[in-house]
């Protein structure tokens, strides 16, 4: 009996292979994924700095460098590419999440990076792109707020082991101080009121993580604060 030929196996995955792409194929698909990409990295930088009211679909052309025609064969319309924006953001910040958690020396280390990522994200996005995308398109926003429920949940976690560590107060619920921390910094952003009073946002930003930290610190979480602190001094 002749033994039976096995097919090539990827992950869990049989592939059968009956179609051998072509060099001039394989050409074409890298032109087009670079150029959906191109795309969708600079509409996500105008998305987040004008809002969807102010971008059109004629400035995303011109910033891409492609004709309207190219724009529209890649994404049908503006709504798909503001879906296609906001997953793209998602992915992008859920990735630094996971390298910073996975990064990180000890859970303050973890906490003081994702402050310091919060506040350049804020500070790169207009107020405009959450009102205009809430308002105009609700189930773009409502996946918006799931992802952000995903980031409170990776905090959480990381104040939860910072307990276990001894450097968060144990009566401290992780997951109401993840939600308050997150939605302290996005009123701050979307409501810039302190402007009146001569306040800059960013130094807002700082006093609100700062209270935030040490709020919920022991007396060791603290002496560890101060460690970071200096160090972050040393290293301007």
């Amino acid at each position: 009996m002749m033994p039976t030929k096995t097919k090539k196996t990827f992950g869990v995955l049989k592939v059968f292979c009956t179609f051998a792409p072509t060099n001039r194929y394989i050409s074409l698909l890298r032109i087009n994924m670079d150029t959906r990409e191109r795309i969708v990295t600079e509409c996500s930088q105008m998305l987040m700095s004008v809002g969807p009211t102010s971008m059109t679909m004629d400035d995303v052309a011109r910033a891409c460098g492609i004709s309207k025609r190219t724009l529209y064969e890649t994404f049908p319309d503006k709504r798909t590419l503001i879906g296609e924006c906001i997953r793209h953001e998602h992915e992008v910040k859920n990735a630094a999440m996971k390298e910073i958690f996975c990064t990180s020396s000890n859970c303050f280390e973890a906490m003081y990076r994702v402050y310091q990522r919060a506040r350049k994200m804020y500070k790169a996005t207009s107020v405009a792109f959450i009102n205009d995308i809430k308002r105009l398109y609700p189930d773009i926003f409502e996946k918006h707020v799931e992802n952000e429920k995903t980031v409170i949940s990776g905090i959480a976690s990381v104040l939860r082991q910072a307990q276990d560590e001894g450097l968060v107060i144990k009566r401290i619920n992780p997951e109401i101080a993840a939600y308050l921390f997150s939605q302290s910094m996005r009123v701050l952003h979307e409501n810039p009121n302190g402007a009146k009073y001569g306040f800059k946002e960013e130094d807002m930003f700082e006093h609100v993580f700062i209270s935030f930290l040490r709020g919920v610190a022991t007396i060791k979480g603290i002496e560890m604060i101060e460690y970071l602190e200096k160090q972050q001094v040393e290293n301007q």
